[in-house]
């Protein structure tokens, strides 16, 4: 303290904030019991160096008393403040550490949650066909007549199919999760990814009355298999739930945005309460459950596939009953070129 004495016009007033300076970076850098002991060292520097008499720590003037302990309150609470300021800021980081800690877990816990349903679903879904095979496989090893033989055996191709069909959705599935869908636009018109998606979900909509309405005028430069593949999974849905003597209605119109296609049912409709939520995976609403089988993918993976392609879906209920499931896929938009 006594080097500030050998500084050319430094004053009372210079070495109190220089003092001050000192005691503000204690408190910033150490923990507070070392910031008011500097604060007191530096108020009997203070004292000593720079209040007459100097030399001793008497003071002779009634207002350095009041300049000494306005010096030691302005310390003390300065280093008050700055302790004040570290513990908020490890309180904070603790926090976040908490909360990063606890979103782990729920993230654990929701990954746990979906393996449990993955595996009840699948147990439930491959249990009836591989039952069927099992059966139609045992009666063709027996003398049967030509007729039985060809029913046993389309029996056993469509369990097959349901079950291919049920396991591409599982790989469709883990392709979004590991984010690993490749994108590849081309020129397609909504009429044509319609007829895509149609013979992809024929399984699905035979027997049911089909209306489609589709642009052929326009062609679109978007990724028609993944688009195509994410309407099968809404035709599948409304094949569903829409009984068999009511239209479903497909419309496909190409615009300034891309390509707009929905699918329009007249089965039960929407629970209000459950549509923010048809679209997560293995959901399937109080009414699916009671009334149709699946696995609560299909949904799902039209929004995920629609995401990696940057489309959207979304649903809705319709006036008179049913609902309409609607997706947009952005691209570019031109008419097809006839030529002669």
């Amino acid at each position: 303290m006594a080097i500030l004495r050998l500084i050319p016009g430094v004053n009372p007033t210079t070495a109190g904030f220089a003092f001050l300076i000192l005691v503000l970076l204690a408190a910033t850098l150490a923990p507070l019991w070392i910031a008011i002991t500097v604060a007191v060292a530096s108020t009997l520097s203070f004292n000593y160096f720079f209040f007459p008499p100097v030399g001793t720590f008497n003071i002779s003037e009634p207002h350095n008393w009041v300049a000494l302990f306005a010096f030691l309150v302005t310390a003390i609470i300065g280093s008050n403040l700055s302790a004040a300021a570290q513990e908020r800021a490890r309180i904070a980081v603790e926090r976040a550490h908490f909360l990063e800690e606890r979103e782990a877990a729920e993230i654990q816990r929701q990954r746990g949650e979906l393996a449990a349903t993955l595996l009840a679903s699948l147990s439930h879904d491959l249990k009836t066909p591989l039952t069927v095979l099992r059966m139609a496989v045992d009666s063709l090893r027996n003398d049967l007549p030509i007729e039985s033989r060809r029913a046993q055996a389309d029996a056993a191709a469509a369990e097959l199919r349901r079950l291919t069909h049920l396991f591409d959705s599982i790989l469709d599935m883990a392709r979004i999760d590991a984010a690993a869908i490749q994108v590849t636009r081309d020129w397609a018109s909504p009429a044509e990814i319609v007829d895509a998606a149609l013979a992809h979900a024929r399984h699905a909509v035979d027997g049911h009355a089909l209306r489609v309405e589709a642009d052929a005028d326009h062609v679109v430069n978007v990724d028609a298999r993944l688009t195509a593949v994410a309407l099968s999974h809404l035709l599948e849905n409304a094949a569903r739930y829409s009984p068999s003597d009511r239209d479903i209605v497909v419309d496909a119109r190409s615009g300034a945005d891309g390509v707009t296609m929905s699918v329009t049912d007249r089965g039960p409709g929407l629970d209000p309460g459950e549509i923010d939520h048809l679209f997560e995976r293995f959901y399937r609403g109080r009414h699916a459950q009671q009334t149709a089988p699946g696995t609560g993918m299909g949904l799902a993976i039209a929004s995920g596939l629609l995401k990696a392609i940057g489309g959207r879906v979304w649903a809705e209920n319709m006036p008179g009953g049913g609902a309409r499931f609607s997706m947009v896929v952005p691209g570019a938009s031109r008419r097809v070129d006839v030529r002669a």
